[in-house]
């Protein structure tokens, strides 16, 4: 339980309510019951965590400390720039191939030279 706690205070802290009084009259909710969704003395429900989740403009896997399964690999603008160009027409996807060919026939000749020294 004490991933919910220091996430939900997180998320809480995040979203700005400065205090859990604040964000618990915010949500209509007895102080004393967030509070201890928040310290972890109590466990929530699904559909609490959910309309906290809501309220917070967070997912569960966020609240619960969780790393989405389906979370996307971090890339620079760059990689992305490259993934939207391959993507975007057939030109692009053979321009980008054939300089990979070239790229991997250029380091296979440099490895086949520097192996003959």
């Amino acid at each position: 339980m004490g991933k919910y706690r220091s996430n939900l205070q997180a998320m809480r802290k995040r979203a700005g309510f400065k205090s859990a009084r604040e964000f618990a009259e915010h949500a209509g909710i007895n102080v004393k019951t967030y509070t201890n969704h928040e310290q972890g003395d109590v466990s929530m429900s699904l559909l609490q965590a959910w309309e906290y989740a809501d309220i917070l403009n967070c997912t569960l896997d966020e609240l619960a400390g969780r790393k989405s399964p389906n979370a996307q690999p971090s890339i620079s603008a760059d990689e992305q720039e490259i993934i939207d160009a391959y993507r975007s027409d057939r030109r692009t996807h053979r321009a980008i191939d054939h300089a990979i060919s070239d790229y991997i026939e250029d380091m296979e000749l440099d490895a086949r030279e520097k192996r003959a020294i």
